[in-house]
């Protein structure tokens, strides 16, 4: 029994490499007759001759049990007398998917999909995808019989205002299917020759190793299986792809008049247009005709109801292709639809000779002085209408001419009237016409003004010394003011001061002599100073005795009172 279930097991090993080493081999050559199976003949849809499949594949699908014809391999000697496998022709059909993409400019998304898709029921297809949540575009995927793919495409046109696109590729995946097909037949022959060793397994041992092969052959047919099945599928359905667009309504763009430039000079454009209602965002794009572009967004409403686009500006660094034709794109969005427009104007673009201004050196000069100014620029026979400014840049009016014939100098006289520690930029202005418009060239000069010095004798200004002597009288006005102000916010206070001095004065001696003032000094006795270095200073002062006068002054009982204390010089 031992030998038995040992010569089972080597032998189960044994087939089991040997067949996967030929299943390997099958991925890459096909010596195994590979007919359809039976699954894929029965899923194989039949069709009619279209325009889109080849005649081949028109075959295949019109007879799926023909579609691959069982190639015979037989064994032929070779030089040496062995043997090798030489394939017979394949006679057979190809198997083609085919995919269809378009683009469809529409008036309502949303009738369109649901259009789209009653066509492929129709056909006896199916959606795949869909996506109407935009209501200025949308999309929609679905299959359709092989043999209806042109009727759907038809009719799938039919529905729209225009076909922006249309692509249609194929892909021929026959190779991959005959691969696939005999490394299934190699798999399930593999499984059947495990099952037989499963069966004939005498222990636990031998039986798990047989399962474990059977699972993973399993695993592999199913993936083939479902590849398979996935080929079969989209060659008998055609996929058809659909994105659709809202058609735009017509807005009338004006870019504006034919422009004149010269080289390096900045061109400033701006558009206007009327939008139709309910739109609001703009963009738009401005194809300088130099190969340069910008694009940009936004837009101002005007009173009348009309809009301009954002002011953008583009140099241009050559004249070699002049005129160029200057286009703007615009595209509205919003609540109402698509709006788009565009219009195109010319822009001139020319060389033209610059205009050199000099207006003189820095300076300085005083407040009020009248100076003059001189200034030189440069004349070019192709400029005319030559006219010059003066902007002195302290707020007076500018001073503007026209220099005479033929002379390259203007020249002017200014007063600053007042001084500063900036100074002041003066800007002089040359322009002229030219083919390509008017042509300018400035410079400018910082004039310091300062502080008149006014009249002087002997290196003395009377004219200062004055304005400090009116200072110091202002300033000494200012003082007896404010001290004549003091005086009569404490007059009061100085009164009721000096009238308790003249009271204290005049009624003072009585009252401390009367009956009241005698018991406060009683009550509140003088204490003499000591003596310098006499004890300490925390030392109390000896009491005061009392004179036989006092003591005979003293009342007779305690109801008259306490006795009167008179006050005594203090000792020296």
């Amino acid at each position: 029994m031992r030998m038995t279930a040992m010569w089972v097991r080597m032998g189960a090993c044994a087939v089991v490499a040997a067949l996967l080493l030929a299943v390997a081999a099958c991925a890459g050559s096909d010596p195994t007759p590979t007919p359809y199976s039976a699954a894929a003949r029965d899923s194989a849809p039949r069709a009619t001759p279209t325009p889109f499949l080849t005649e081949a594949a028109t075959d295949a699908a019109a007879a799926p049990s023909a579609a691959l014809t069982p190639v015979s391999i037989d064994p032929e000697p070779d030089d040496e007398g062995g043997g090798v496998f030489r394939s017979a022709p394949l006679a057979q059909s190809r198997i083609i998917v085919h995919t269809a993409n378009i683009v469809l400019v529409v008036e309502d998304v949303a009738r369109t999909v649901d259009g789209i898709a009653s066509v492929a029921y129709d056909l006896g297809g199916w959606v795949v995808n869909s996506d109407r949540s935009s209501r200025h575009g949308g999309s929609i995927a679905v299959r359709v019989p092989a043999q209806s793919l042109d009727a759907a495409i038809a009719r799938v046109e039919a529905l729209a205002l225009e076909v922006e696109t249309r692509a249609l590729t194929s892909e021929d995946v026959t190779d991959e299917y005959v691969d696939n097909e005999s490394r299934l037949n190699g798999l399930r022959a593999t499984q059947e020759r495990l099952l037989s060793f499963l069966e004939k397994a005498e222990d636990v041992e031998d039986a798990l190793l047989v399962q474990e092969q059977l699972s993973f052959l399993q695993q592999q047919i199913e993936a083939i299986q479902g590849r398979q099945n996935f080929l079969g599928q989209t060659a008998a359905f055609s996929l058809m792809e659909v994105s659709l667009k809202l058609s735009a309504q017509p807005v009338r763009v004006d870019a504006g008049g034919d422009v004149a430039a010269r080289v390096g000079q900045p061109v400033r454009f701006r558009a206007s247009f009327r939008a139709p209602e309910d739109i609001d965002e703009v963009t738009f794009t401005w194809d300088f005709g130099d190969g340069n572009s910008l694009a940009s967004g936004g837009s101002i409403r005007r009173p009348d109801g009309s809009r301009v686009t954002s002011t953008v500006t583009h140099t241009y660094a050559d004249d070699r292709d002049s005129p160029y034709i200057v286009t703007i794109y615009l595209t509205a969005v919003g609540e109402g639809g698509i709006g788009e427009g565009s219009n195109s104007i010319e822009v001139a673009v020319s060389r033209v000779p610059t205009i050199e201004v000099f207006a003189g050196e820095d300076r300085t000069v005083e407040e009020g002085d009248e100076v003059g100014y001189s200034a030189s620029f440069t004349r070019h026979g192709q400029l005319w209408d030559y006219q010059y400014q003066w902007d002195f840049g302290d707020g007076s009016p500018t001073v503007t001419g026209m220099p005479e014939e033929g002379t390259t100098r203007v020249e002017t006289t200014h007063a600053f009237s007042d001084h500063r520690a900036i100074a002041y930029e003066v800007v002089l202005t040359v322009s002229a016409m030219s083919d390509a418009g008017r042509v300018s060239g400035s410079h400018a000069v910082l004039v310091q003004v300062t502080e008149s010095e006014g009249f002087l004798i002997w290196g003395w200004e009377v004219g200062e010394t004055a304005k400090d002597a009116v200072r110091v009288l202002l300033a000494i006005v200012a003082l007896a003011t404010r001290g004549v102000i003091w005086l009569a916010i404490l007059s009061p206070v100085a009164l009721v001061f000096v009238v308790a001095v003249y009271l204290w004065k005049r009624f003072g001696p009585g009252l401390a002599s009367s009956r009241y003032g005698r018991y406060w000094l009683w009550s509140n006795p003088p204490r003499p100073t000591p003596p310098p270095g006499h004890g300490r200073a925390s030392e109390e002062p000896p009491a005061v005795p009392e004179t036989p006068a006092t003591t005979a002054e003293a009342p007779a009982s305690a109801s008259e009172g306490p006795p009167v204390m008179e006050e005594e010089p203090p000792r020296r």
